[in-house]
């Protein structure tokens, strides 16, 4: 498949516009740069080297995937905790909590990884608002956005576009559609920023094929449902195999992961070595933790989206497994 420039932009234009309708988001290509990767680490990557150059500090979430923190520290952007718990705070309790921050970047995730926490409409009027006060740069990491509770989800492109602020939000099909390498994910930059993301962009990425643009835009059209319904499948097997045992769920929503609560001696880690010598594959929350991590040895994260026969094989084992060890 040939394309020229012209036909390359009409693809990515077609293909942002499909993603973001799907989300029930404001697709403006006034208001945004849109900037395509081939993966959604390169786009993070891109955005720790402007934080690096410009000098930024970032107040960053915790839990989160590690490699947010991995990313951001090997371009020494110095970090300060967000904890995760401030994003349901009452509205007047998320404004004290932003005042005691002393970063000129908030770095989100919403819903978060691995917990499932969302950002509702009204706190993020108020980070809008501290931003616009405080002169903040936003970065909204909206890589697990098709598992917002249907209820939550409101138009947060407009809401920014309006605002003014500097933002970024980054989005993926990776961690929706099972695609293995084949991936269109895309940062969107506000028009202040642009010129500058964009001088960062080209050192990295030249053009993303226009084949696997395509591929995914016929994915995201197809919509999510037989996605959430694999993923509430094995959710449900996992929750009857951890009836009555040591290990809890805890995450909210339609997340793609289930968060386990750890109780009784066992540390997460020691769990962990456990499972793996039954050849059950989890992580621990040591890694999500990147500020406290003994916080983490409280919680193991479980990845719902796989072949349901199989993971029906390993609820089994692991049922098994926990009478017998639990």
């Amino acid at each position: 498949m040939q394309v020229d420039r012209m036909q390359q932009r009409e693809i990515e234009r077609a293909y942002v516009q499909t993603f973001l309708g799907a989300a029930r988001q404001t697709c403006d290509h006034d208001a945004w740069s849109y900037f395509m990767c081939f993966t959604a680490s390169i786009g993070l990557e891109v955005v720790a080297n402007y934080l690096r150059l410009e000098k930024r500090t970032a107040a960053l979430i915790e839990p989160c995937f590690d490699n947010l923190h991995d990313i951001l520290r090997r371009h020494d952007v110095p970090l300060q905790v967000f904890p995760e718990a401030w994003m349901q705070s009452r509205p007047d309790e998320l404004s004290m909590h932003l005042e005691r921050l002393e970063a000129d970047v908030l770095f989100l995730v919403a819903p978060n990884n691995p917990s499932g926490m969302e950002l509702p409409q009204e706190n993020l009027q108020v980070v809008i608002d501290f931003c616009e006060k405080k002169k903040c740069l936003l970065v909204l990491d909206a890589t697990f956005r098709f598992f917002q509770r249907p209820g939550a989800v409101y138009d947060q492109y407009a809401m920014l576009a309006r605002s003014g602020i500097d933002c970024i939000l980054i989005e993926d099909t990776g961690k929706t559609w099972p695609t293995k390498e084949i991936k269109a994910p895309f940062f969107s930059v506000s028009m202040g920023l642009a010129p500058r993301i964009a001088h960062i962009y080209s050192d990295f990425i030249l053009h993303v094929s226009p084949v696997a643009i395509e591929l995914l835009r016929n994915f995201v059209a197809l919509g999510t449902e037989q996605v959430h319904a694999v993923i509430a499948a094995n959710r449900l097997a996992l929750q009857e195999a951890l009836e009555g045992t040591c290990l809890c769920p805890q995450e909210g929503g339609r997340m793609s992961v289930a968060w386990l609560q750890v109780t009784g001696p066992r540390t997460a880690t020691q769990w962990q070595a456990l499972m793996a010598e039954h050849g059950l594959s989890v992580l621990t929350g040591v890694q999500f933790y990147w500020a406290h991590p003994h916080a983490g040895e409280k919680y193991l994260r479980v990845a719902l989206q796989r072949n349901p026969a199989m993971f029906q094989l390993a609820c089994t084992r692991l049922r098994a497994l926990l009478m017998a060890e639990g």
